[in-house]
């Protein structure tokens, strides 16, 4: 298998699970916390989403998208975020996620093989892995947190497993019914 299909395929298995993972969750189970120190559903997911923004956006693309307040939200320790405020709605959240998620694919999907073993071009706040580190290293990140977000969802009853490979027409499907499921029930989170 040639690196860059091997890197985009890690990707977009990482992705599914997360999007997997919050399949038909309601809005207040992304407001669980199951100890003081674990941090709930809606954070991980602008966790993740941040790190899409600074890898993607900033190393690759040269600029980052989210604003002051979403960074700092997302970066903060979890006992400093009591005094603030969520600055997002979940709908909005998970919006985001789906569009970082959507460009950072579509920039994989243009780059040439070679890309892979180099640094990024733009190479915003002077990175030092290649293209392919960076991937893995996201993919890594989001199915790190898939696990946490299977932990709650196991404290609340709702249970499911966790990071599956699945071959590229199933994650396909899958992701054309996640999207289905969001569009019809996306206002519920708003």
């Amino acid at each position: 298998m040639v690196l860059k299909t091997y890197a985009i395929e890690t990707f977009e298995i990482a992705e599914w699970n997360v999007l997997k993972a919050i399949f038909r969750l309601k809005p207040e189970d992304f407001e669980k916390q199951i100890t003081e120190k674990l941090n709930p559903i809606r954070w991980v997911i602008g966790h993740l989403t941040l790190q899409m923004d600074t890898v993607f956006n900033g190393f690759c693309y040269g600029k980052e998208l989210l604003d002051k307040e979403f960074r700092e939200y997302f970066e903060m320790r979890i006992e400093d975020r009591k005094e603030h405020e969520f600055p997002v709605s979940y709908a909005e959240l998970i919006d985001i996620f789906l569009e970082f998620s959507q460009s950072s694919r579509d920039y994989l999907d243009c780059l040439s093989v070679e890309k892979f073993t180099k640094l990024p071009e733009n190479n915003m706040k002077k990175n030092s892995e290649t293209i392919a580190e960076l991937v893995q290293r996201v993919s890594l990140h989001f199915l790190g947190h898939t696990g946490q977000i299977y932990q709650i969802k196991r404290e609340l009853g709702k249970g499911g497993a966790f990071v599956m490979g699945v071959k590229k027409k199933n994650r396909t499907d899958s992701r054309k019914k996640w999207i289905n499921w969001w569009t019809k029930n996306k206002s519920k989170y708003e």
